[in-house]
């Protein structure tokens, strides 16, 4: 690194010592995937907010992690109060640019034009610009439109105000890393009596430890009191004549005593650590969350209202996503089935239908209307029975002869006289064809019974059955019949 770049890998800023809440998780989040994927993803970076709620933190924690995962990369920060055009000149062939309080430096319109061509060449380049403001570009006076449309091409995020919670893990970090024991109901004494700035939370910090090693090292709530006195207590003390120096430090013991709850800065820390385990561990869930749904939304579906979702606590995000995803599959399951309906459908049934078929909201609407939809048009799906004609033949169409008629052949008639003519006997019509029938099988007391008959020495004649000429259907099934017929 040359010598005239700032050497920000000394610095104590980091992102493992970046206190994490509400306020601030969305700016983290940025600036890490920044320090990721320098100059790929959300370029320029711009950091907005007040004074004291960690965007300095922020930007040089983006400068240290860039130079330790990319050692080959020339990283250059600029104040913005201190800029001028040949800092911008050397700063173009940098390939990490960062600049603390933008805001200050554009009030030169020289400066501002000079950054125009900047951004264009690095942006265009692949190298990374990150920057810091007291407020969102939209609002900085004298901006030129220009310069203002390239800081919007990027990402913007915001650093709002720290509660009391946050300050209070902010002042147990702070504490943990001087080996100095803190009770909760100190730590959340002090964060309460102090405004939400960082900066002033350190040095009250300082202030309360100063008075702590007065007495006997340990930050108590009397000792806090006495430090960062509320509101009302200088009047107290005025008219009721009593100070600091009058309190003996051995009666506060009691009441010290009395308001610690014995957890020191070991377990706070701790907690501290887990906490922030957590929303990082939140904040990866949430993207991967954000990836499924773009997903879902580039098929068509309907996810507006779970991504409004997301900003919420991760486990109602998480219940609200599982439920986005139900929904999805249960909408799957209908447009099946309404696939399979719409060839019988009217228009104006599937425009009904249709109108349901993307939206998880509306999937208990979709199911009645696909119920009602089959209830309509089963009935048309269902192939019909086909009644059969009946089978034409002799068998139905000719009376069925006595069987002993049938036991032999009638002899033939002898032919008539030549001198007699006579009218030529009728010709018996063709009989088609027809299926052999099933030969019956005669119980054995019937057979026993024509063997009787028969005289002995010959052979008994098979005798024709009952039913000999009738034709009886006996199909299992529709279509045997109908192949049968063809």
């Amino acid at each position: 690194m040359p010598e005239t770049e700032p050497h920000i890998l000394t610095s104590i800023y980091q992102f493992g010592n970046f206190i994490t809440g509400p306020s601030n998780r969305m700016a983290f989040a940025a600036a890490r995937r920044v320090s990721e994927q320098p100059g790929r993803l959300y370029n320029p970076l711009v950091v907005h907010g007040g004074v004291g709620l960690g965007k300095t933190h922020l930007l040089q924690a983006v400068g240290n992690a860039v130079s330790e995962s990319h050692p080959d990369w020339s990283v250059v920060m600029l104040s913005g109060g201190q800029i001028s055009r040949k800092d911008l000149d050397g700063a173009e062939r940098a390939d990490l640019l960062l600049i603390d309080d933008l805001h200050l430096c554009i009030l030169e319109r020289e400066i501002q034009i000079r950054m125009i061509p900047l951004f264009d060449a690095m942006v265009g380049t692949g190298r990374q610009i990150a920057a810091t403001t007291d407020t969102v570009p939209q609002k900085i006076d004298r901006l030129d439109p220009k310069l203002l449309s390239r800081l919007l091409g990027g990402v913007i995020v915001g650093l709002k105000e720290i509660d009391v919670n946050e300050k209070a893990l902010i002042l147990a970090r702070k504490a943990g890393a001087r080996d100095t024991e803190m009770s909760e109901e100190a730590l959340l004494t002090i964060a309460s009596r102090v405004p939400s700035n960082v900066r002033e939370l350190e040095g009250a910090l300082n202030r309360v430890l100063l008075y702590a090693s007065l007495f006997d090292g340990k930050v108590t709530k009397n000792i806090v009191d006495e430090a960062l006195p509320p509101t009302a207590a200088p009047a107290v003390a005025a008219a009721g004549g009593t100070g600091p120096d009058d309190q003996a430090p051995g009666g506060a013991a009691p009441e010290a005593a009395a308001g610690e709850f014995g957890d020191f800065i070991t377990g706070l820390d701790t907690k501290v650590t887990d906490l922030i385990t957590q929303e990082q561990d939140a904040e990866k869930l949430r993207q991967e969350y954000k990836e499924k749904l773009y997903i879902w939304r580039m098929k068509g579906f309907n996810t507006a209202r779970v991504e409004r979702t997301l900003d919420q606590d991760i486990s109602a995000a998480t219940r609200e996503h599982q439920a986005f995803t139900d929904n999805i599959e249960r909408l799957i399951t209908l447009q099946e089935e309404f696939g399979n309906l719409a060839p019988a459908a009217t228009p104006e049934m599937i425009a009904r239908v249709e109108a349901l078929l993307f939206d998880p909201d509306k999937v208990d609407e979709l199911t009645l209307a696909v119920q009602s939809l089959k209830r309509e048009l089963v009935p048309k799906l269902t192939p019909q029975a086909v009644p059969l004609p009946p089978l034409a033949g002799p068998a139905q169409d000719a009376p069925s002869e006595p069987p002993a008629q049938m036991e032999a052949p009638a002899p033939a008639p002898p032919p008539p006289p030549a001198a007699q003519p006579a009218a030529a006997p009728a010709r018996p019509a063709p009989v088609p064809p027809a299926a052999p029938p099933v030969p019956a099988i005669l119980e054995m007391p019937a057979r026993a019974a024509l063997a009787g008959a028969v005289p002995p020495g010959e052979e008994m004649a098979e005798a024709a059955p009952a039913n000999l000429g009738l034709i009886e259907e006996n199909w299992p099934r529709v279509e045997d019949r109908l192949m049968e017929d063809i």
